[in-house]
This record gives structure tokens, C-alpha cells and sequence, in this order.
């Protein structure tokens, strides 16, 4: 590929951010203009070094008019001290076709299309090198209160601090990754001095991927204990269900239902699983004799208790005897004990 050193450099627009805005990326604009100039063999037209050599004048006859022959002027490389006329005109309207095209407002600063790139240059380090000292005081302030919050996931505070050094670079600091390093380790409480005991020696870059490991392991280790403490949580604690119809709250013991250990003591509310209704049987007591091993039927059916005192020796014949009405198969509370006054007025639970 053959190299022509006259070959004029493309019109360049920058990368978006790097177009100048203002003061706010004024030094990134500058030394990216910078490079693009020293890369192409400008430099000396950006900063003025550089101006047109006239045409030099050669002894000779007079021509008509009175103005002497010039020599012809010899093609020179694109980074030459000493160009023509009009090579410089068409090297620095180059350049300063880069300088108007990559910033935002050039007219709001005062730039116009028709300076020089030199004119330019000076125009916008008038602008913005005078005030571009306190905003680097301002921009380092900010960093330098910026501390770590025992909490803060170190991912998020990483990606604050690295915003905040691109915003006083932009201006014109120099913020490095052992400023951002020493910046953190120093805000550090005494809850995280482990960090500083540990991790101290690391570099910004290492310290950053050792503690963002750190929080996604603790964020692992939380999610695995989360997920078993919510179903734990949510369970009934002490829940007690029952063998016989498995329902919570009791046990077969005291079930209702059939098959139950309370089966037909149910209160008149009570509804029964389906298909365990129970089956109406009730519990007699022990002191009440049944008079027949068949259930009478329930319009003729009557209790008979017999009481016999300690001193009566009559038998069956002592009118203690005592007849009470029929009582219901299904009644809610179950057979009751009936109390029975003898002869004597002694009272007798039944």
C-alpha cells in the first residue's frame, strides 16, 4: 500500500461523548482534539507553530507589469514547517473543520466556521482552562466525600465512584485506580475493617471482584435460606390433625365423626366429613344398667335404677325403686345422671 505524507486527513467526528458540550467534558474534548491533531501532522496549525512560508522571489528579467518570477512551488509533507499558501489554508481548514464539526454549540461559545484552527483553539482554552480549575477542586471534593455505607451492595458503590471519577476526569483531573483504591479503604467503618485487613494490599481492580463475588455468594446464601424459612413460616405451628377424619385442630380421641373416640357427642353444628356421619350410638354410663341386651324401642323404652341404702335389707322391694321417662337415643348431651332421694332423704346420683 503506497503512503502519499500530502494526503489530507478524513473530516473526523468523534464518538458522542467526546463531542464538546461544555465545561463538563472540556478535557476530554481537548485531549482527544489533541491526538486527533499530533496523529495527522497537525499539531503545529492547532497550536499555531506552523504558518505559510510566501513565495520566494527569484533574480531575473522584469516582466511585463514590473513583478519578479517566483519559483514554483515543491509539494511538501502534510506535517511540514514550511508550507505554501495554499497548502496551509487547505491543512488548516482541515482542522479546523474537525475542531466546528465535534463541538455541540460552537456559536454559543463564540466559534465560527470561518476562524482558523489556531483562533479556535484559543477561543476555547479562554473559555474553559480559567474556570476549569475550580471545577476540578469541585469535582475532586465530591469524590473525596464520597464514603462507603455498611449495606451498600459493592457493585452499586463501585459504580458511583467510577461516575464520579469520569466526571472530574472530564473536567480536567487525573483520578487513578489507586486514588479510587485509597478513597474507599479509608471510608471504610469499623464493621468492614476486615476489608481493609484482608483485602487491603489488592489492587482497585482486584478489591472491586473480590467484593462484588463476595455479595452475590451472601445473596446466594440469603435466597437458599429464604426459601426455606417462608414455607416454615407460613405452616401452622403445632398443627394437630386428626387420624380418624383428618381434620386439624383434634385428635381421633376426641373426633366426632365415625370411627371417633366421641363419635355421637357432636353439638347440633357439627357436620360430619361425607360419609362419616356418625352412626348415632352414645356412651352409657357405668352406673346405669341397661334392662335389656336389645335396645326397646323408643316410645316404650324406660330407665330402671335400683338404690339400695346401706341399711336396706328388703331387696328389690324397698320402694327406693324408681321409674324415669325414656330418654332419647340422639339426645345432644347424651344419657345425664338423675339424682334420687331414698326413703331417708339420702341424695343418690344415678
Amino acid at each position: 500500500m503506497s503512503f502519499n505524507p500530502n494526503s489530507l486527513p478524513n473530516l473526523i467526528v468523534f464518538a458522542e461523548d467526546r463531542q464538546l458540550l461544555g465545561l463538563t467534558n472540556w478535557a476530554t474534548f481537548r485531549d482527544h482534539l489533541k491526538s486527533t491533531a499530533r496523529s495527522t501532522g497537525l499539531l503545529g496549525y492547532l497550536d499555531g507553530s506552523i504558518q505559510p512560508v510566501p513565495p520566494i522571489p527569484v533574480a531575473g528579467p522584469v516582466v511585463p507589469g514590473g513583478i519578479p518570477p517566483t519559483v514554483p512551488a515543491v509539494p511538501t509533507p502534510i506535517n511540514s514547517h514550511t508550507p505554501s499558501i495554499e497548502e496551509w489554508e487547505l491543512r488548516d481548514g482541515r482542522l479546523a473543520g474537525i475542531i466546528y464539526q465535534n463541538i455541540k454549540d460552537p456559536r454559543a461559545i463564540g466559534v465560527t466556521e470561518d476562524m482558523s484552527s489556531n483562533a479556535m483553539w484559543l477561543k476555547l482554552t479562554g473559555e474553559y482552562e480559567t474556570t476549569s480549575a475550580a471545577a476540578q477542586a469541585l469535582a475532586k471534593e465530591r469524590i473525596q466525600q464520597f464514603k462507603y455505607n455498611p449495606g451498600t451492595r459493592f457493585e452499586d458503590y463501585f459504580k458511583q465512584l467510577e461516575a464520579l471519577r469520569k466526571a472530574a476526569n472530564d473536567v480536567g483531573c487525573s483520578i487513578l485506580d489507586k486514588d479510587l483504591c485509597s478513597r474507599f479503604l479509608t471510608s471504610l467503618t469499623t464493621n468492614n475493617l476486615w476489608i481493609l485487613q484482608t483485602h487491603g494490599a489488592r489492587s482497585y481492580s482486584d478489591l472491586k471482584r473480590t467484593l462484588i463475588e463476595y455479595d452475590m455468594m451472601v445473596e446466594s446464601t440469603n435466597a437458599v435460606g429464604l426459601e426455606t424459612v417462608i414455607p416454615s413460616a407460613l405452616a401452622v405451628p403445632g398443627a394437630i390433625v386428626c387420624d380418624n377424619c383428618n381434620r386439624n385442630g383434634h385428635t381421633k380421641k376426641g373426633c366426632w365423626a365415625r370411627g371417633g373416640g366421641r363419635e355421637g357427642f357432636a353439638p347440633r353444628w357439627y357436620k360430619a366429613p361425607k360419609g362419616m356421619e356418625p352412626s348415632g350410638k352414645t356412651s352409657t354410663s357405668s352406673t346405669v344398667a341397661a334392662t335389656s341386651s336389645e335396645d326397646p324401642p323408643v316410645t316404650s323404652a324406660a330407665t330402671t335404677v335400683y338404690q339400695f341404702s346401706d341399711d336396706d335389707f328388703n331387696g328389690m322391694s324397698s320402694p327406693s325403686l324408681r321409674v324415669f321417662p325414656p330418654i332419647h337415643p340422639n339426645h345432644r348431651l347424651g344419657l345425664e345422671n338423675y339424682p334420687v332421694l331414698n326413703e331417708r332423704g339420702a341424695n343418690v346420683i344415678v
